[in-house]
C-alpha cells in the first residue's frame, strides 16, 4: 500500500495550490486506472475471446502500458503540467492506434466499430476538465484539442488510413447523422464539464476564503484570550497588593492601638493622683474651718498644672506615634500606589 501511495502522490509539493494538487493526484489515478483497464481487457480478450490474435493483444498491451506510465514518471520528476497535457494526448492517440490497427486487418468493418470508437472518444472528453485549470485557458484548449479534432475530423482521419466508412465500412442511411449527433453529445458533455469545473473552482475559492477568515478570527480570539489572561494576571497582582496593604494597615493600626492602650493605661495612673488631690481639696473647702485659702488655691493650682502637664505629655506621645518614619513611609507608598 505504501508503494501504491507513493506512486499516486508523485509530483505533489506542499507549496502547490489545492487545485494543482488535486489535478496531479487525478492524473496519477487516471494513469493507473487506464493501466488496470488495459490489463483487464487483455485478460478478457486472451481467455474469453481466444480467436483474437494474442500477439497483437500483447503488442497493444505493451504500447498502452508505456503510454500511460510515462505521465506518472513525468510527475515523479515534477514535470506536472507536461504530464497532464501528455495524458490527454496519449489516451486519444492510443485509441486511434488500436482501432486503426484492428480495422486495417478487417475486410469489412461493421458500423458498431465506428460507433464504439466514437463512444471511447466521447468518454475521454471529460479528462481535460479534470486535469487542467480553466484559469489557464491555453493549457485547457491544448488538452481539449485531441478529442475535439478526432471527433470533428473523424471520417476524414479514418479515410487517410484506408478504413473510412465509405472505403471499408457498411454505410447506412443514418451514418451521416451519427457524426453530427456525436458532435452535439460532445458539446453537451464539454459544456457540462466546464460548468462543473467552474463550480468546483468557485467553491474551492470560497472555501479558501472562509478558511482564511476562520484562521484570522481564530488568531484574533487567541490574541484576545492572551490579553484577557494578562489582564487577569494584572488584576490578581493588584488584588494581592491590596491584600498586602490591608494586612500592613491592620498591623499598623493594631500596633498603634496597643501603644495607645499602653500609654492610656500608664498615664491614667499619673492623672489619678492630681485628680484625687483636687477632690480632697474640694472636700476641705466645704468644711467650716479657718483655712489659709491662699495656701489652698496654690495647691489647687499646682494640681491643675500637674494634670495639664500630664495631658500635654500624652498628646505629645500620641502625636509622635502618628508621625513615626515608618508610618509616614507607608502612607506615602499607599498614596503613590
Amino acid at each position: 500500500m505504501s508503494f501504491f501511495r507513493n506512486i499516486v502522490r508523485s509530483g505533489l509539493r506542499d507549496t502547490d495550490e489545492y487545485q494543482k494538487k488535486r489535478a496531479i493526484l487525478l492524473s496519477n489515478y487516471i494513469s493507473l486506472l487506464l493501466c488496470g483497464c488495459l490489463l483487464l481487457f487483455f485478460i478478457i480478450r486472451r481467455f474469453v475471446f481466444g480467436h483474437i490474435s494474442a500477439g497483437t493483444d500483447l503488442h497493444f498491451l505493451i504500447v498502452g502500458l508505456v503510454s500511460f506510465i510515462i505521465p506518472v514518471l513525468l510527475n515523479r520528476v515534477y514535470f506536472t503540467t507536461l504530464s497532464r497535457i501528455l495524458l490527454c494526448y496519449t489516451t486519444v492517440c492510443f485509441i486511434w492506434y488500436t482501432y486503426i490497427s484492428l480495422m486495417r486487418s478487417m475486410k469489412v468493418i461493421e458500423q458498431a466499430n465506428y460507433d464504439s470508437l466514437r463512444i471511447y472518444l466521447l468518454a475521454l472528453s471529460f479528462m481535460p476538465y479534470l486535469l487542467l485549470d480553466s484559469k489557464k485557458p491555453i493549457l485547457l484548449i491544448a488538452g481539449i484539442l485531441p478529442t475535439l479534432v478526432a471527433l470533428v475530423f473523424f471520417d476524414w482521419a479514418l479515410s487517410q488510413f484506408g478504413v473510412g466508412i465509405d472505403q471499408r465500412g457498411v454505410p447506412t442511411h443514418e451514418s451521416a447523422l451519427v457524426g453530427m449527433r456525436t458532435i452535439v453529445a460532445y458539446c453537451v458533455m464539454s459544456i457540462s464539464c466546464f460548468i462543473f469545473q467552474s463550480i468546483i473552482i468557485h467553491n474551492d475559492a470560497l472555501n479558501k476564503r472562509m478558511l482564511s477568515e476562520l484562521k484570522l478570527k481564530s488568531e484574533q480570539i487567541e490574541t484576545q484570550n492572551e490579553e484577557l489572561v494578562q489582564a487577569q494576571e494584572r488584576l490578581n497582582e493588584i488584588n494581592q497588593h491590596l491584600e498586602d496593604l490591608v494586612i500592613k494597615k491592620t498591623e499598623d493600626i493594631k500596633s498603634q492601638n496597643e501603644k495607645i492602650l499602653k500609654y492610656a493605661y500608664s498615664n491614667a495612673h499619673h492623672v489619678r493622683g492630681p485628680v484625687a488631690r483636687l477632690l480632697g481639696l474640694i472636700q476641705l473647702s466645704k468644711l467650716e474651718t479657718e483655712l489659709d485659702y491662699r495656701w489652698f488655691f496654690e495647691k489647687v493650682e499646682l494640681s491643675a498644672k500637674e494634670i495639664d502637664e500630664i495631658i500635654t505629655g500624652i498628646s505629645k506621645e500620641l502625636n509622635e506615634i502618628d508621625s513615626t518614619p515608618i508610618t509616614k513611609k507607608r502612607d506615602e507608598e499607599d498614596l503613590h500606589n
